[in-house]
């Protein structure tokens, strides 16, 4: 592990198929740049936006490649060291006992070829290896995670690591009933939505629908099947894409890591010490709690995470993804036995619900007002609908919220309309809590508070809003009491 060892052949193929995905949309927009404005010299003006486009797009292959080619990395001093650059010559070093997460990912040049994508995290930093051969990544994984834990031990010798076994694995029924429940529905909505903006610009989509428009536009039945049928296609393309990522699902535990593998065209593999784990949290739809369905995920800390996708920015980490409740209780109980799973004492007072609605009713009210009078003479409907959503959205909250403390723990759960969350946080976890109110609280004896916790390059809040004020102060007392007890040890 001491001799600098580069990165996989396969790399350079694998920096070209990201440079490619990553700029797809660049690309895209130069080619309908010069299909509108076609290809002529002498128009030298309209080509120098889409040209200019299109060499970000071969400059970000060529700095990928040439990453790759001056990357090498090695182990000293228990430190892993990564070096690339060749005018500008950076070097990276993590230490080893930091290291809180390995992830690897294989995309589909990766799988083919035969290469790992490794990304090492730490709370402070992290590194991305892109890629190394899988044995490599696995011989790199299994030094990393064995010294980790020797250090610190009388002991040099790296021990074998005692072998991974299958806790829970997503099978096809699962993925599909998974995928039907998703919501993923929304997604897809607001990602067409957002391009289809970018493409009328260039392609004029709006003025080729015009006459389709002027024909069913006084339809009140044609407009509807309209949107039905976009959000049926919204729905079965969020179906689709929600079994494609979580293809072959499968979680594995060998009594202090869990790794988690999933995907199809692009295969992750993570691996979180349990040990590390900063709060687990239970989050599932109504639709998903009515058919005895629930997901659990873990928060870790790692600033490195700002590179990778969103969930890792938050820290949040899926392990069990759509699982009968009872079961996935009796699973978590076993990977993560630390912490208690523990039902919630609903404690909201009846006098806080209308404050749930009261603020959003006057907003509503007042902008279905503006719109009615300005704007369209059907706004009202909109504008009913909105108050009805809003009111059961503040039910459910003052319905199913609460909290419940044992020992050094406190289990919150926040509700919404769609859906609820329940935080599983340690005390010695916790980096801050936070009890607001104001005077018109004050005399209705209500207060809010919410608890914060590191995640990710941020932090993750479990938040109860307008509880009894003698509540507010047990929380905040049980957390007082933990710092006195670290101030008065040290």
């Amino acid at each position: 592990m001491s001799e600098p060892k580069r990165l996989h052949p396969i790399t350079y193929l694998s920096k070209i198929f990201k440079s490619v995905k990553d700029n797809v949309l660049t690309v895209v927009l130069a080619g309908f740049l010069f299909l509108k404005n076609g290809f002529n010299l002498n128009d030298i003006g309209d080509l120098i936006f889409p040209g200019i486009l299109l060499i970000f797009a071969v400059v970000s292959i060529v700095l990928g490649i040439i990453e790759a080619l001056t990357t090498t990395y090695w182990i000293s001093d228990d430190k892993l060291f990564v070096k690339n650059g060749i005018l500008s010559v950076s070097t990276k070093e993590l230490y080893i006992a930091r290291i809180q997460s390995v992830e690897t990912t294989r995309n589909i040049v990766n799988q083919l070829f035969g290469g790992v994508i490794l990304d090492i995290k730490t709370p402070g930093d992290g590194v991305k290896l892109d890629s190394i051969s899988k044995q490599a990544a696995d011989e790199l994984t299994h030094y990393l995670e064995t010294r980790k834990n020797n250090l610190g031990d009388t002991v040099e010798e790296v021990h074998q690591a005692p072998a991974f076994e299958s806790y829970y694995r997503l099978q096809l029924k699962d993925i599909m009933l998974m995928s039907v429940t998703s919501g993923a529905m929304g997604t897809v909505l607001a990602v067409v939505f957002g391009l289809y903006s970018q493409v009328d610009e260039i392609l004029h989509i709006s003025d080729r629908l015009a006459p389709i428009q002027q024909e069913i536009g006084s339809s009140f039945s044609s407009i509807a099947l309209l949107v039905m049928m976009a959000l049926l296609l919204s729905y079965i393309t969020g179906i689709f894409v929600t079994a494609l990522k979580y293809f072959n699902y499968e979680l594995t535990y060998d009594g202090e890591r869990l790794r988690i593998r999933y995907g199809l065209f692009e295969v992750k593999e993570r691996i979180v010490i349990v040990k590390q784990i900063q709060a687990v949290e239970e989050k599932k739809s109504f639709l998903r709690q009515w058919l005895g369905y629930t997901s659990f995920r873990v928060t870790i800390t790692s600033d490195a995470a700002l590179e990778s996708e969103d969930e890792n920015v938050l820290g949040q980490i899926e392990v069990l993804p759509f699982i009968k409740r009872k079961e996935g209780l009796a699973v978590m109980a076993q990977l993560v036995p630390d912490y208690y799973y523990n039902e919630v004492d609903r404690v909201i007072p009846r006098r806080s619900l209308r404050r749930y609605i009261q603020w959003h009713w006057l907003v509503i009210i007042i902008a279905t007002a503006l719109v009615q009078y300005y704007f369209f003479n059907q706004a009202w409907m909109v504008g009913i609908a909105l108050l009805i959503l809003t009111f059961i959205a503040g039910w459910m909250r003052y319905r199913y919220s609460g909290y419940v403390i044992q020992d050094d723990q406190i289990t919150v759960r926040e509700t919404g309309l769609f859906a609820s969350s329940i935080y599983h946080l340690k005390e010695d976890r916790l980096i801050s809590i936070h009890v607001t109110d104001h005077y018109f609280l004050d005399n209705a004896r209500l207060a809010s508070i919410v608890l914060r916790v590191s995640a990710g390059s941020l932090f993750t809040d479990a938040s109860l809003k307008l509880v009894e004020r003698t509540d507010a102060e047990r929380i905040y007392d049980w957390f007082i009491e933990k710092e006195v007890r670290q101030y008065e040890e040290s």
